[in-house]
């Protein structure tokens, strides 16, 4: 019996564009992957080989292990800026979530409503007021001054706080009436129901502190902190035209990002489809 697909012309035509799209999206990771593995001269050769005779896997050596700027560094403070943000951005997000989603306080909408409309600030204009506030405090050239900021991140409460919604008021009043504390009722109940939401929230900020490149371009200046994407910036400088080991570090990279999402991604799907229906 054949398939529905193949009754449904509209199906069958939507299915071969989105693949043509995914086909185009992909082209420039594979160029990358292929770029890495070969010499200089052959990244731009034409026709395009894209699997090299003899793939240089050493490219990926002499990235990691380079003397002037041993990516290996670079990765170990982008592992340690991105790991400190994350676990601070759940902590302060879900809290500050569920008291928006399931405590009464006065002027709670009043102060949402402020809390949304910082998202409307473009983060550039920030950067002088941090950059004066940081000179003050010490925190300037150091990693403090890429986890902190961060951590106020109005989108994951707002998130959390539409997921929190589609949990019913009447499991909360029945714990209450036990005689359950809002924090018992917070850690013990909502948290483990919220476990699409919170992977969402992890994956989106562990994407967004991993590629940030702004921050530390401004408040670092001491080599040995950087991070991967500024690390990239003075590598392709310092090589110059290799651009087979810059295609090598482009591929280190991502691949935390991938593994991530490719392990998360049903529960990403599912937090988000349900923080968009709730609220």
């Amino acid at each position: 019996m054949r398939s529905n697909v193949f009754k449904d012309p509209g199906k069958i035509i939507m299915t071969a564009l989105m693949l043509l799209i995914g086909v185009f999206f992909l082209y420039p990771l594979f160029w990358m992957l292929s770029s890495s593995l070969k010499l200089p001269a052959a990244v731009f050769e034409y026709p395009m080989r894209w699997i090299p005779e003899n793939p240089r896997f050493s490219n990926f050596a002499e990235v990691w292990l380079n003397p002037s700027n041993p990516f290996y560094l670079f990765y170990l403070n982008s592992l340690k800026v991105t790991l400190l943000t994350v676990l601070g951005v759940l902590m302060l997000c879900s809290a500050s979530a569920y008291a928006f989603a399931k405590m009464n306080f006065p002027g709670k909408g009043i102060i949402f409503m402020l809390f949304l409309s910082t998202m409307m600030i473009p983060t550039q204009v920030t950067l002088i007021p941090r950059y004066v506030l940081f000179q003050h405090i010490g925190l300037y050239n150091t990693h403090w001054a890429l986890i902190l900021p961060p951590l106020f991140y109005v989108v994951g409460i707002f998130l959390l706080r539409q997921f929190y919604y589609s949990i019913p008021n009447e499991l909360i009043e029945a714990t209450k009436i036990d005689g359950a504390s809002h924090f018992r009722i917070f850690s013990l109940i909502v948290l483990p129901l919220t476990k699409p939401a919170m992977i969402s929230l992890v994956i989106l900020k562990f994407v967004s502190s991993w590629n940030e490149y702004m921050d530390p371009l401004i408040f670092l200046v001491n080599g040995k902190l950087f991070t991967i994407p500024l690390g990239m910036q003075i590598y392709m400088d310092a090589e110059g035209q290799q651009l087979q080991l810059v295609m090598a570090a482009a591929a280190l990279n991502i691949i935390p990002v991938i593994i991530l999402f490719v392990a998360l991604q049903k529960y990403f799907i599912q937090g988000i489809a349900t923080s968009g229906l709730k609220g």
